[in-house]
C-alpha cells in the first residue's frame, strides 16, 4: 500500500470521531433540555415510565397540581365549595374576618352590660331568679349535682357555659362524688394590697444635737441607747466665746447702770434750771445707747442657748451677779455636780431638743470641737415610719389616709397599724416600684429601725359584701363560676364576677345573692364535667 493512500485512511478516521463526538454531545443537549436537565430516578433508569403532570394541570397561584388544590376546590376535602371563603381558606359560614357579626351573637342577646354578666343570670338586675335555700344540716348527705346537661349554645364561637347544667343520677351520687355545700352570705370584706417594706425613724422626729461655740468638750452626761427629755443636758463645752458674751453683758449692765444714774441727777437738776437742755438730751441719749448695748450682749447670749433678762439680774450684788452669770444655763444638779471643777464661766451647756433615745454619740471628753458639729443624734422612736415598695401598676390605688398594717419580719407580735402619709411622685429607677410612706405607732417600741417586713394596705373597705367559700369559684378557661344548687340533685352553671379574697372567702360582685346554695368542696368534680361536655366547642372570653 502506498504512503497516498495510508494518508488518506487516517484522516478519515479522524474526521468520523470528531462527527460521534458532537453528535453525541447534541443528543445529550436535547434530551436535557426536554426533561429540564434533571437526572432520571432510579426507577426511571430501570424502565419504569415517570408520571409527568400536564402542564394545562397546574395551580400557579398555590404551586400545586390544579386537580389536587383544595384551596381552589375545597369539594376535594369533602367541604361544600359554595360555602368557602377563598381569601382566608374557611367556610364562609364561620369566617369571622369577612362576618365579624357571628362573634357578636349571643353576646348581645343574652348579655347585661352595666354588670359584665349574662341577662338571664344577673341576680343585680333581676333578684327574682336567685334561688334560695339552706344548707343541709345533715354534712353527710349534701345536696349536689350530676350529669351535664345543657340547652345547647346559640353559636359555637361565644361562651356559653351559663346554659350548663350539672345532675347527680342521685343524693348518694353527690355523697360519694364528695360534693358539700355552702351558704352565699354577707361579711366585711376588705382589699388590700401586699408590699414589701423596710421601717426606719420618723425623720421629723430626729434631732441631730450640736454645740453652738467652739471649744473643747469637758463633760458627756449621756451615751447611745439611753433617754432623754427635751432641755436635758447631756453634754459641756468650755468655749472661750461664752466667757467673753457674758463678760460684754456684765459690761453692759454696768454702764446701763451708771447711765440711768446721771440721766436721774440731771433730770433732777434740769427741773431746778441748773443745767441746761442740752445736757438733758445727752444724758438721755447716753442712756439709750447703754440699753442697747445691754439688748445685744443679751441677745448674744440667747443665740449661744443662756437665755437671761437684765430685768432678772439687774438687783442682784455683784457676787452673786458674778456667781448668777458663771452658773448660766445649767441645771441646779449639774451644777452641783461640778463643784470646784466650776470655776470657770466658759461652760457651754449641750441640751436635748426633743424626748427621746440618743441613737448616735460622736463625741468623747477632752474632744476639741467646732461650731455647728452634731456631738449627739436624738430620735423619738415612739412612731416610726414604714417605706413600702408598691408595684408601679397597684400604685393608683394607693391614697393618703388608708390603713396599713406591718409586720416585721421573725416578729412574734402582731401587726403594726398605722395609715398612709405620704406618696412618691416618681417610679425608682432601679425596681421600678413606687414607695409609699405610713406612719406606725410604737408605743411598746417594738419596732426597730431598718427591719424588713410585708405591709399591707387597705384600699377598699365593704362592710356588707357577697361573698362565697373560696373552694366554691371555679375557672373554666374564660370565666370565674359558682354552682348554685336547685334541687338535691342539680346544680345550676353560674357566672360570676370576683372581687378580694380574704380569709377563706371570696367577694362576688354579680352572680349570686346572699341566701342562694352553691357547691363548696368537691366543686372541682362539676367544674371537670362541664370542660367535658364542652370538648370540640369554641369558647371566646365575654
Amino acid at each position: 500500500m502506498s504512503e497516498d493512500t495510508r494518508t488518506l485512511g487516517s484522516s478519515v478516521v479522524r474526521l468520523g470521531s470528531t462527527v460521534l463526538v458532537f453528535g453525541a454531545l447534541g443528543a445529550v443537549g436535547l434530551w436535557g433540555h426536554r426533561n429540564g436537565w434533571k437526572a432520571p430516578k432510579f426507577s426511571e433508569a430501570m424502565g419504569k415510565a415517570p408520571v409527568v403532570e400536564e402542564k394545562e394541570d397546574w395551580c400557579e397561584a398555590h404551586n400545586v397540581p390544579d386537580s389536587k388544590c383544595i384551596a381552589c376546590h375545597p369539594e376535594l376535602a369533602g367541604g361544600n365549595a359554595k360555602d368557602w371563603c377563598k381569601e382566608h381558606g374557611v367556610p364562609e359560614s364561620k369566617c369571622t374576618a369577612c362576618h365579624p357579626e357571628i362573634l357578636e351573637k349571643g353576646k348581645a342577646d343574652d348579655w347585661c352590660k352595666e354588670h359584665g354578666l349574662p341577662e338571664s343570670q344577673c341576680t343585680l338586675c333581676h333578684p327574682e331568679i336567685a334561688v334560695k335555700g339552706e344548707v343541709p344540716k345533715d354534712p353527710a348527705a349534701p345536696a349536689v349535682v350530676a350529669e351535664p346537661g345543657a340547652p345547647g349554645a346559640k353559636e359555637p364561637f361565644t361562651c356559653q357555659t351559663h346554659h350548663l347544667r350539672v345532675q347527680f343520677a342521685s343524693a348518694e351520687a353527690v355523697r360519694k362524688a364528695g360534693v358539700a355545700l355552702g351558704p352565699v352570705e354577707e361579711r366585711p370584706m376588705a382589699a388590700r394590697l401586699v408590699a414589701n417594706g423596710e421601717t426606719d425613724y420618723d425623720q421629723t422626729r430626729v434631732a441631730r444635737v450640736s454645740v453652738k461655740a467652739a471649744g473643747t468638750v469637758a463633760r458627756v452626761f449621756k451615751e447611745v441607747g439611753q433617754e432623754v427629755r427635751r432641755g436635758e443636758v447631756v453634754a459641756l463645752v468650755d468655749a472661750e466665746e461664752v466667757g467673753k458674751a457674758k463678760a460684754e453683758f456684765l459690761s453692759a449692765l454696768a454702764q446701763a447702770d451708771v447711765k440711768a444714774r446721771v440721766l436721774e441727777r440731771i433730770q433732777a437738776s434740769a427741773k431746778e434750771g441748773l443745767r441746761p437742755k442740752a445736757d438733758l438730751q445727752e444724758a438721755e441719749a447716753e442712756a439709750r445707747e447703754a440699753r442697747i448695748s445691754v439688748f445685744n450682749a443679751q441677745q448674744r447670749l440667747v443665740n449661744l442657748g443662756l437665755p437671761v433678762r437684765a430685768e432678772d439680774v439687774s438687783g442682784l450684788a455683784d457676787d452673786a451677779l458674778t456667781e448668777r452669770m458663771r452658773l448660766l444655763g445649767l441645771p441646779t444638779e449639774v451644777a452641783k455636780s461640778l463643784g470646784d471643777r466650776a470655776a470657770t464661766a466658759n461652760l457651754l451647756p449641750v441640751t436635748a431638743p426633743l424626748d427621746g433615745v440618743v441613737i448616735e454619740k460622736e463625741t468623747v471628753p477632752g474632744e476639741v470641737v467646732e461650731a455647728a458639729r452634731t456631738l449627739f443624734v436624738v430620735a423619738d422612736v415612739s412612731r416610726m415610719w414604714v417605706q413600702l415598695d408598691v408595684r408601679q401598676e397597684d400604685a393608683s390605688l394607693v391614697a393618703t389616709g388608708q390603713a396599713v398594717s406591718f409586720h416585721p419580719d421573725g416578729a412574734r407580735d402582731g401587726a403594726f397599724k398605722g395609715k398612709v402619709t405620704w406618696i412618691a411622685t416618681a417610679a425608682d429607677e432601679r425596681t421600678r416600684t413606687v414607695r409609699v410612706r405610713a406612719e406606725v405607732e410604737n408605743p411598746d417600741r417594738a419596732i426597730r429601725a431598718r427591719t424588713f417586713g410585708t405591709g399591707r394596705i387597705t384600699v377598699r373597705e365593704a362592710p356588707k359584701a357577697v361573698v362565697v367559700p373560696d373552694e366554691a369559684v371555679q375557672w373554666e378557661g374564660c370565666c370565674h363560676v359558682v354552682f348554685v344548687r336547685l334541687s338535691d340533685e342539680i346544680f345550676q352553671t353560674r357566672k360570676v364576677r370576683v372581687g378580694v379574697r380574704s380569709g377563706g372567702f371570696t367577694e362576688v360582685l354579680g352572680g349570686v345573692l346572699p341566701g342562694e346554695v352553691v357547691a363548696t368542696a368537691g366543686s372541682a368534680v362539676l367544674k371537670a364535667d362541664i370542660l367535658k361536655s364542652k370538648l370540640g366547642a369554641g369558647c371566646v372570653d365575654d
